[in-house]
């Protein structure tokens, strides 16, 4: 038989090793036999699991003793040892890094073309989603053993990951400081009522979700107090409502403590400049102002956490601009301007898991000053991780000329343009490693069917 290069044989068995883990059972139903290629003499779970914690090849892997055997290149290690490794590796995604879910599919797709080709992107795209969910921080071999089938093909593949329960929901409380400077000239003394805002956040859910501490007159300092008084990277949110005139807030120490924060944190932004009359109705906020208040929070908590900046325009944006200036932005809140009755809505983060009414801009919106969010790329300074991000646009209106008033950078859903990623390009060796492998296994398969009919003929 021809040696396999290291490389082809890492390549394929990790894309088997991630392909065989993908699924988990219900208590009391497990998966007893795995078939791949051809159908043929399907492997036993059980013996697959020993092989994995000792090495033995037992009765249901002696058709692939002979391909175990092989020795790669490079390490000299043999397939034997490299299958065994994947087995006992441990799955290590993250559910809410769409990243790392987006790597998924093209290694995925190589372990179903070895299962059986012709699986559609779609039906890939699904499988690498429930792994991504459902299949966290467990080994290989622990996944396979916990299969709510029978015996594992490829035409029950997706309908067993379709079938696996979501893992135990820990409890998780999103810590959030909400900083209020929101005060003084041009504010319509609606500083006494910010506390309706942050309530909104608090009671959602009857407070399983959000803990929010709340300052009602930020004051230079007050950041600072704020985040040194917890362990660093407590808070997994900060908000800063701050309409203020002409005023700017933080001082040398807020700027410590929010960079050491930044550094644990590497946080995404929120910058909303229709914030200023978020609580029109004062002592509470309109239906949908509550939903747009909830739907950031959870973008900014389905993101990883970060930094939201609602203010109003230019005058009123110093302490805004003191932030955007301290991580390297390129680009300030800018501008004076109305919001009008003709915005639009862009992508997710305005519009869900709460739904907004469709008199958004003429009850909540209309007539209300603003500035220009800063939209597009911006390359952060060391406070920002040396980051590049891009700042996408969520809301905005014309008046007359468009005007954004709410930007992301972080894709928030529909008619949204993601940041290119050259980390989602799949290896090309992984892949023609697969590939190749899978020939040289079928090869071997095909030899000994024509062997053993050879011995057939002669034994008639």
């Amino acid at each position: 038989m021809p040696s396999i290069s290291n490389w082809v044989v890492r390549g394929i068995f990790w894309s088997l090793g991630l392909g065989l883990s993908c699924g988990v059972a219900t208590p009391g139903l497990a998966a007893k036999t795995v078939t791949i290629l051809d159908g043929t003499n399907p492997v036993e779970v059980a013996d697959l699991e020993n092989f994995a914690n000792t090495g033995n090849i037992s009765l249901s892997l002696k058709d692939w003793e002979e391909v175990f055997s092989i020795t790669t290149n490079n390490n000299g290690e043999s397939i034997s040892l490299v299958l065994r490794k994947q087995l006992n590796q441990i799955i290590s995604l993250d559910p809410n890094d769409p990243q790392s879910a987006a790597k998924l599919p093209d290694q995925l797709k190589n372990f179903l073309q070895l299962l059986q080709p012709g699986f559609t992107d779609a039906e890939i795209q699904e499988a690498a989603t429930l792994l991504a969910q459902k299949a966290n921080n467990l080994t290989v071999m622990d996944l396979l053993t916990k299969l709510p089938v029978d015996n594992l093909t490829a035409d029950n593949f997706i309908d067993a990951l379709k079938k696996m329960p979501h893992p135990p929901k820990t409890l998780s409380i999103t810590n959030i400081l909400y900083l209020n400077s929101t005060r003084g000239l041009g504010t319509g003394n609606l500083e006494a009522f910010r506390g309706a805002i942050a309530n909104t956040l608090e009671n959602y859910q009857n407070g399983t979700v959000f803990d929010v501490d709340f300052v009602q007159t930020h004051v230079p300092g007050s950041l600072g107090l704020s985040l040194n008084s917890k362990p660093v990277g407590f808070y997994n949110q900060i908000w800063f409502d701050t309409s203020i005139y002409q005023t700017s807030l933080l001082n040398a120490v807020d700027f410590g403590a929010i960079n050491a924060w930044a550094a644990n944190k590497q946080p995404e932004f929120i910058l909303d400049s229709s914030f200023g009359f978020r609580n029109k109705e004062t002592t509470t906020l309109t239906p949908s102002a509550i939903a747009v208040t909830i739907n950031q929070a959870l973008a900014l908590k389905n993101a990883g956490g970060g930094i939201l900046i609602g203010t109003d325009h230019n005058d009123f944006a110093y302490t805004a601009n003191q932030i955007l200036t301290n991580f390297g932005f390129d680009g300030l809140f800018t501008g004076a301007e109305n919001i009008s009755a003709n915005g639009s809505f862009v992508g997710d983060l305005m519009l869900n898991p709460q739904p907004v009414g469709s008199d958004f801009f003429v009850n909540n919106l209309q007539g209300l000053s603003t500035s220009n969010v800063p939209v597009g790329t911006h390359v952060l300074n060391a406070n920002g991780g040396d980051r590049t991000i891009k700042i996408i646009e969520n809301l905005f209106s014309y008046s007359p000329h468009k005007v954004v008033h709410v930007g992301a950078s972080f894709d928030t859903g529909n008619n949204i343009t993601s940041i290119d990623d050259p980390e989602s390009v799949p290896e090309p060796t992984t892949m023609l490693g697969t590939l190749a492998f899978g020939a040289v296994i079928s090869r071997w398969r095909m030899q000994r069917k024509q062997q053993q009919k050879a011995l057939n003929s002669i034994a008639s």
